[in-house]
């Protein structure tokens, strides 16, 4: 009998991704409403996003909360629907992070320099940046005016402090300032400015990378502003890495309406934010004149922690924070007006999404990992699938745990991916395992300089085998991007079947279900598509299942008389 990837006249398996998190019954009540809808509209399968699957073995969650999750997958169950749940989320990891936030992936910062207050109670950080020029604007149209872009200029009328500012209005495409500056390598940075808007409009941005390579990018985030809005401050923090010199951009980006006035713009040293404290993350305090003279922690300075990694369920919340203090024991060596240095991990994570991801190698992690795929396994429908949580993986191979392992950022993926599958095969053997298709594609983020990675994540795919189903939701280079997982190259000849992440948010689920199964003709191998909403938008389920079933027999001529792979 034909299996279902190769049967020509089989219909499309149609999933949606739904949003909860069933912990009462009226979380389950309303994910009972869409499960019934999305099943009347032809749905054949719901994948589950919700924070129950994570902490089903987590004393955070409430006694009894699993059971409503049990109930919301059982209801789909009795609908006809496939289920699927998510595995263990190696690249949005903040909720499981609430467990313990040092578990965080974290990048060295190194050599950072404190004084030893004169009444020996504190040390305070010596800033080694010497400030960007001109940072008012008070100057005029020096150092940040040279991209040239229309609409940008000074404006002597407007300041947040001083008498000036600079103006970016109706900007008929970019309009940009930028400034080039010197880093210290492996040292973490706090960028500050001030913006003010009237009757404005356009996607503002701000990026730091390297002056010598753009590819490198050490801060990016989206600027959220309302159309009128008083002086308000914005703060980022970022990692200079191995980079000494910089462009800071900031700006609109395709155009804009109305003004938008920044002012103001600062970047000092900074250090300790965010920063963890476990195997692989040391910290250590020395003389930077004497590498051999090494302070101890205790007797010499009292425990170094950042308060916000114990401050709440989710302290991954922004980008920078007021840095702690570190205190010093009236024990302490340290005598008043010493220089000492820091050597420490932080986390980084990464606007505006402030998603955090968690290292690969701690043992505390590999062993929540196995404890949640047996708490799964008590719980879920048979043959459930479990959607293994490997995307957009933005901060990896930066602690010493993991350097330790000896890999490239790709070898050391493809690693966590194969320790993932071994654990579900062994616990779960009857659930299909899936994967997003984002880590394992050069077209899309298997590349060198991807965020926060150190190193190149070409090779990741070889952790895929053939059984592992491919989520593709490369929506920018779909037709590339599925040949690649039918094993189309010489340098990934592994053939997956494949399911399209289709919709993401586009307002026109016909047009985009259309197009989605336009960009699979001739791919063999596509089992279906799921509807993708990331904002809850369940609006054009009903358009985007109609078109995927319209659709779906020319797909089906596009492969007919090819071999499966």
């Amino acid at each position: 009998m034909p299996s279902p990837s190769l049967s020509r006249d089989r219909k499309p398996r149609l999933w949606y991704w739904h949003h909860s998190c069933l912990n009462s019954a009226e979380d389950l009540a309303s994910t009972k409403a869409l499960l019934h809808r999305a099943a009347a509209a032809g749905y054949t399968g719901v994948a589950f996003w919700d924070v129950s699957a994570w902490f089903v073995n987590s004393r955070l969650w409430p006694a009894g909360a699993a059971s409503y999750f049990q109930q919301g997958l059982a209801y789909a169950r009795s609908l006809g629907l496939e289920v699927a749940v998510p595995g263990m989320p190696y690249g949005y990891s903040n909720e499981v992070l609430a467990n313990n936030p040092n578990w965080a992936e974290s990048q060295r910062v190194v050599g950072t320099r404190y004084q030893v207050s004169a009444d020996r109670r504190s040390l305070q950080m010596i800033n080694s940046f010497p400030g960007l020029l001109n940072p008012g604007f008070e100057s005029g149209a020096v150092e940040w005016f040279d991209v040239g872009d229309v609409g940008v200029r000074v404006d002597n009328s407007v300041a947040h402090t001083g008498a000036a500012s600079a103006l970016i209005s109706n900007a008929p495409e970019n309009g940009r300032i930028r400034q080039q500056f010197n880093l210290q390598p492996w040292r973490q940075y706090h960028l500050r400015f001030w913006m003010k808007s009237q009757s404005y409009s356009g996607a503002a941005r701000l990026a730091v990378h390297n002056s010598h390579n753009s590819k490198i990018v050490l801060l990016k985030a989206r600027l959220f502003i309302d159309s009128t809005q008083e002086w308000t401050a914005v703060d980022y923090a970022f990692n200079s890495q191995d980079t000494t010199q910089a462009w800071l951009y900031i700006g609109v980006y395709g155009g804009s309406a109305g003004n938008l006035w920044l002012d103001d713009i600062q970047i000092e040293e900074t250090g300790l934010i965010y920063v963890t404290r476990r195997s692989g993350t040391p910290v250590s305090v020395y003389d930077p004149n004497d590498l051999n003279a090494v302070f101890v922690e205790g007797p010499d300075y009292n425990y170094i922690s950042d308060p916000h990694l114990s401050s709440s369920l989710r302290p991954f919340h922004a980008s920078w924070h007021t840095p702690p203090t570190v205190t010093l024991p009236v024990s302490t060596s340290l005598w008043p007006a010493q220089i000492v240095a820091i050597d420490s991990y932080s986390a980084n994570p990464i606007p505006t999404a402030w998603g955090q991801n968690m290292c690969f190698t701690h043992p505390d992690v590999l062993d929540y990992g196995y404890q949640n795929a047996i708490a799964l396994s008590k719980i879920v429908p048979p043959e459930t699938a479990i959607l293994m949580g490997y995307d957009e993986i933005r901060q990896m191979n930066s602690c010493a745990l993991c350097k330790a392992q000896g890999l490239t950022a790709g070898q050391l993926l493809a690693w966590s991916v194969r320790q993932s599958i071994e654990v579900y095969n062994s616990i779960l053997p009857d659930s299909p395992l899936w994967i997003w298709s984002d880590m394992f594609d050069p077209f899309h983020n298997a590349v060198e300089n991807y965020y926060n990675v150190e190193g190149d994540l070409s090779g990741s795919w070889t952790a895929l085998p053939s059984s592992v189903i491919v989520i593709n939701w490369n929506r920018w280079n779909l037709t590339n991007s599925l040949k690649w997982f039918a094993g189309a190259s010489v340098k990934q000849p592994v053939s997956n079947d494949q399911i399209i992440g289709g919709y993401y948010d586009t307002g026109d689920g016909r047009a985009a279900a259309q197009a989605e199964l336009g960009a699979a003709a001739g791919v063999p191998g596509l089992l279906g598509l799921m509807y993708t909403t990331w904002e809850d938008d369940y609006s054009q389920l009903e358009s985007f299942a109609a078109a995927v079933y319209a659709n779906w027999p020319a797909y089906l001529a596009s492969i007919a008389g090819s071999h499966p792979f």
